[in-house]
């Protein structure tokens, strides 16, 4: 199987869009383990949190949900929730969901372009009006809502909120980790490389292609969304151009790529 060049799925949402650059529901990829998205966030999302892989088989019988954010632009004074300022009890957050207090104790980070976020499951989490991010998450889309600026659907009916089933999948802790790559930016003759995240269900690097880089797909696959630029990939069998907005989906039968140009491109395996 060679390179794909997949086209991005649009779904529209009362806060803004998300277009899915590599999902289930592109052909020949049901069963893919990531979901790939560019959300752009008009309005801000609603608080939230996802469950990890035991409890989302128990109550959906779905697998979990832990995600990163890139961070691709923001309006100035743009900011998110990432996780509680400090532990709180069971009982204090059950309180200050169901008396809508729950932003007094999240923690309000502001933004700029380029940071990056890891969102494990049970982290409480909001993305905040005017920034849009490259979303890498596991294939899964269950989401509880703990506060959601009392907002009304399309049948003006307030959007529901999932207390109970929050209470069980969120941590109630501070996050462990900041908005900065878990690793260094290592330069390579034509390419920079920096690894983002690495975690129990992903790893995604930031390349920065000054000539060209090449990669070998080792594992099940590899997803190439480019963030900047302008370029070209050549496989054994098949070229392919890149420019800003690309999603290229590399298989495993794919073997040794050559990506030529100057680009940004994040790079996500599992």
């Amino acid at each position: 199987m060679d390179p794909v060049k997949l086209k991005p799925v649009r779904k529209n949402y009362i806060w803004g869009t998300e277009d899915w650059m590599l999902s289930r529901l592109h052909e020949g990829l049901e069963d893919i383990p990531l979901l790939i998205k560019i959300i752009t966030a008009r309005e801000a999302l609603s608080v939230q949190v996802h469950p990890e892989d035991a409890l989302a088989r128990e109550l959906e019988h779905a697998g979990g949900k832990t995600e990163m954010w890139y961070v691709l632009d923001c309006e100035p004074g743009a900011y998110l929730y990432y996780g509680l300022k400090h532990r709180i009890s069971v009982n204090e957050f059950q309180k200050r969901v169901r008396n809508q207090t729950i932003l007094e104790v999240c923690r309000k980070t502001a933004v700029k372009k380029g940071d990056v976020f890891y969102i494990p499951a049970g982290q409480i989490h909001a993305i905040g009006k005017g920034i849009t991010v490259a979303e890498v998450q596991q294939s899964s889309d269950i989401t509880y809502r703990v506060y959601d600026y009392n907002r009304e659907d399309a049948n003006h009916q307030r959007r529901a909120l999932h207390i109970d089933k929050a209470l069980l999948a969120a941590d109630f802790m501070p996050p462990l980790s900041g908005c900065h790559p878990m690793g260094p930016r290592v330069q390579k003759n034509g390419y920079s490389r920096t690894l983002l995240v690495q975690c129990p269900h992903f790893v995604v690097q930031l390349y920065e292609i000054e000539e060209y880089m090449e990669e070998n797909v080792r594992k099940s696959f590899q997803s190439l969304l480019v963030l900047e630029g302008e370029g070209s990939l050549t496989s054994a069998h098949k070229s392919i151009k890149l420019s800003k907005g690309d999603s290229i989906f590399l298989p495993k039968e794919a073997g040794a790529c050559r990506v030529t140009g100057r680009l940004q491109i994040l790079l996500s395996e599992v």
